[in-house]
């Protein structure tokens, strides 16, 4: 396809025309050659053919009158020569069948036959005109006989012997009489010309079309490189032109100014688009014009900035970063090159100048600056800026041998803000807030290191008492409400306080001290301020080590799984909760409560998570009896990973029964997304596994999420049933709790049962199902064997084997 156009091109041309002209004289002379060839064929044929058969019958004639001088040897009853040939050629007819390549036969004259007549009016009408002839000759023709295309050879048969003269008057006494000389018939040879005729056909085709296709591709060869010198006069006559065009198009979309101008009387020789959007001129107005008329001396010093050293030099000039001023454009910042360009004899002849623009290029490169060292939000130095500057102030503070504070700062019900008022509001409120902290910051650095935490580092001075002055202005700026669109708006503020170099000698440990710091304040409530203390460091390094210590608990197998048992109301045990436990080889067995929050922080506990689930699973597969089994779920789970995917191919990996899996979250994951919290859980739900709410009536928005989603089971926290015996309040809690899910037709468990009293408490309330150390303490699952039912199977194995 890609040659078509290139074919057009060859047929419109004089080549192409020619061409055509040729195939039509080849045309003309294949067509004259095949027929010919035809024609000759097909007379040496007739030629050829009547000459062979006449010579063969001859040689038959000989070979009967050889016959006569001999035939008395043969006896009396020996055939006479006549018959003798008649019955040799019916012979030779019955053995060679219709399909030979010729048809012999012997025939006598119409009414005086004695075997066979003429088979046809042409056949008959040839052997009487051998009767009229005084000396009748063979005679060879094509005609049609029924239909079919023959070759005809009619081959006189004269009576020669008086043998032979006797022998038919004698078998034909009733019609006319044969005498010496007679034409008694004749000999016939039809060859069918179709095989031939057709051969000749195609090979007569065949040479004609070979002979046009080798003349034409001759003259195609010839054509085509004709053609192609007529191209290249053509491409070598229109590359000037294209080259102009294209250096012209080059140079005139540059984005350089690109300006020439004549050495020797300086006039100005070609100027492109871009120099005239740079500098704010019309080429058409300078082009032809002198470089020093005394009006255009502003316009000659910027496009040829230092021309006269240039042309000195006679070197490539590079002006490195200059600044000329635009009439239309204001100040711009160019980067130039000068070049000075000989002619033939070597003096120099004109003054190349290229400007490239790079005003934009450096706000650029300064935005970019800026935004690798500034908060996006806030405008604030971002953390990046803030590790050089208080690296800086170390070095300074060091040297000087004076002091300064690092404050960690934390706002307080800020993530309340974005869940009730949406991120739009919390960012228009990180705003505000950045600018009103930063004008009280005054000479400190101030600068926010993501979300809602800030840092501030104090000029030098007196230490701790004016980072205390700077706490409480901060802590004064945000007492008051913010009127945000609106939206009356109240956040505090959490500081930590690390003092150079008291708390710390580097970058890394003031902050983490800081932070420390900002820990504790946090800790203690809102809108408190804590200096560093040694204890704060030793419990953020415990808390450190914990973290690194649990990072590798599931590769070291230290990870253990504890069953309580989930029990009816009557003490029918139908489940158990998956409870983790971590044997620490240094630490021993470290509570829950410990590295359960560790875990969470860090991100941890999507790993040990994903391990409690396998692992819960695959021992619930095991057992026996088809008791429930349930794991608790951490709101970091549903915030990252594909939670409900992780459950599918964990209930395919272990085998076990979805309805047998039951998952406890707690309100917190509705609380942070409530809408990413709720498809979770519908498709959770949609796997068929059971979803209970634990800790049942600590939050404050329980009631609500009852109504957005379907639980399965409401589980009563144990705070409220360790006191149903003792405090009122307690007692009239609960029993609101169990009315309220039966009222939804859901099933309540009890959390912490731990005496009778309170087992009878829950039972004449209706209670569910029960869980405590009254049914069953925390154990590995080898002490519930019986209720998992794995003593029978074990026995079972045992008799099997």
């Amino acid at each position: 396809m890609k040659e078509l156009p290139r074919l057009w091109r060859f047929m419109g041309s004089r080549s192409g025309r020619g061409f055509l002209l040729h195939l039509g004289l080849c045309a003309a002379l294949s067509v004259t050659v095949g027929y010919g060839f035809y024609f000759f064929s097909l007379n040496w044929f007739k030629e050829h053919k009547s000459n062979e058969k006449i010579i063969a019958l001859q040689l038959v004639d000989a070979f009967v009158t050889n016959y006569s001088a001999i035939r008395s040897q043969f006896g009396k009853d020996s055939p006479v020569p006549a018959s003798f040939r008649a019955h040799a050629i019916e012979a030779f007819n019955k053995q060679n069948g219709d399909n030979s390549e010729f048809r012999l036969a012997s025939v006598g004259r119409p009414g005086r036959e004695i075997l066979t007549p003429p088979t046809d009016a042409k056949m008959a009408e040839t052997v009487e005109a051998f009767a009229a002839m005084p000396n009748p000759k063979p005679i060879s023709e094509m005609l049609n006989v029924n239909g079919e295309l023959m070759f005809r050879t009619v081959y006189p048969t004269v009576a020669q012997e008086q043998s032979c003269v006797s022998c038919h008057n004698a078998l034909q006494p009733d019609k006319p009489q044969w005498h010496l000389r007679d034409v008694i018939g004749a000999f016939v040879i039809d060859v069918p010309m179709s095989p031939f005729l057709r051969t000749i056909t195609w090979q007569s085709t065949g040479i004609g079309l070979g002979l046009f296709l080798a003349l034409a591709l001759a003259g195609l060869t010839i054509s085509m490189v004709h053609f192609r010198q007529l191209e290249a006069l053509d491409v070598s006559a229109a590359k000037l032109g294209r080259t102009q065009k294209f250096l012209d198009t080059i140079i005139e979309n540059m984005p350089l100014s690109v300006a020439v101008r004549d050495a020797r009387d300086r006039c100005y020789v070609l100027i492109n688009r871009t120099a005239e959007a740079i500098f704010g001129i019309a080429r058409g107005d300078l082009i032809g014009r002198r470089a020093h008329d005394p009006s255009e001396n502003e316009i000659a010093k910027n496009l040829f900035p230092l021309a006269d050293e240039a042309l000195l030099t006679q070197d490539l000039q590079t002006i490195a970063e200059h600044t000329v001023c635009t009439p239309h454009n204001g100040p711009r910042i160019l980067t130039t090159k000068n070049l000075s360009i000989p002619d033939e004899t070597g003096e120099q002849r004109y003054l190349l100048s290229l400007s490239e623009d790079i005003t934009e290029r450096k706000r650029a490169e300064a935005r970019i600056a800026h935004m690798a060292h500034h908060d996006a939000l806030t405008d604030l130095p971002n953390r990046v800026a803030f590790v050089e500057h208080l690296t800086r102030s170390i070095d300074a503070a060091a040297a000087s041998n004076v002091s300064f504070a690092v404050l960690s700062i934390d706002l307080d019900r800020f993530k309340e803000v974005n869940d009730t008022f949406g991120h739009a509001v919390g960012d228009d409120l990180l705003r505000e807030l950045a600018q009103q902290l930063r004008a009280l910051a005054g000479e400190s650095y101030f600068a926010r290191l993501g979300g809602d935490e800030f840092t501030l580092i104090t000029p030098i001075g007196d230490q701790p008492a004016l980072a205390e002055m700077l706490a409480g202005r901060l802590h004064a700026a945000v007492a008051t409400d913010l009127d945000l669109n609106g939206q009356h708006l109240r956040v505090g503020l959490s500081v930590g306080v690390a003092i150079f170099p008291a708390d710390g000698t580097d970058a890394t440990t003031l902050l983490n001290n800081a932070d420390a710091a900002l820990y504790r304040a946090k800790a203690a409530g809102r809108g408190k301020t804590r200096f560093f203390e040694i204890e704060m460091d030793n419990r953020l390094r415990e808390r450190r080590a914990i973290q690194q210590e649990l990072s590798s608990a599931v590769e070291q197998g230290e990870l253990r799984l504890h069953y309580q048992p989930l029990a009816k109301i009557d003490g029918e045990v139908i489940g158990f909760e998956a409870l983790v436990r971590w044997q620490n080889p240094k630490r021993g067995l470290v509570s829950p409560a410990t590295f359960i929050p560790v875990a969470e922080e860090s991100g941890l506990i999507m790993q040990i998570g994903e391990w409690v689930l396998l692992e819960a699973c695959r021992e619930a597969a095991s057992w026996s009896h088809r008791l429930q089994i349930a794991v608790n779920l951490s709101p970091i789970q549903f915030r990252h990973g594909d939670l409900p995917g992780l459950v599918h191919s964990v209930l395919l990996e272990t085998g076990l029964a979805p309805t047998r899996l039951e998952l406890e979250i707690t309100e917190g994951v509705l609380v942070e997304d409530f809408a990413r919290g709720l498809s979770i859980l519908r498709r959770l739900k949609a796997l068929g596994v059971r979803i209970a709410m634990d800790d049942f009536g600590t939050g404050y928005s329980s009631l609500s999420y009852l109504q957005a989603f379907p639980f399965d089971k409401i589980k009563i926290d144990q705070s409220f049933i360790s006191n149903v015996k003792s405090n009122p309040q307690s007692a009239a809690i609960v029993r609101a709790v169990i009315g309220l899910a039966h009222g939804l037709d859901l099933p309540v468990l009890a959390e912490g049962v731990e005496t009778k009293a309170q087992l009878d408490f829950l039972a004449a309330e209706t209670c569910n199902e029960v869980q405590g150390y009254l049914m069953g303490r925390p154990h590995p699952i080898l002490e519930y064997s019986e209720l998992t039912g794995c003593n029978d199977a074990a026995e079972a194995n045992q008799l099997t084997a």
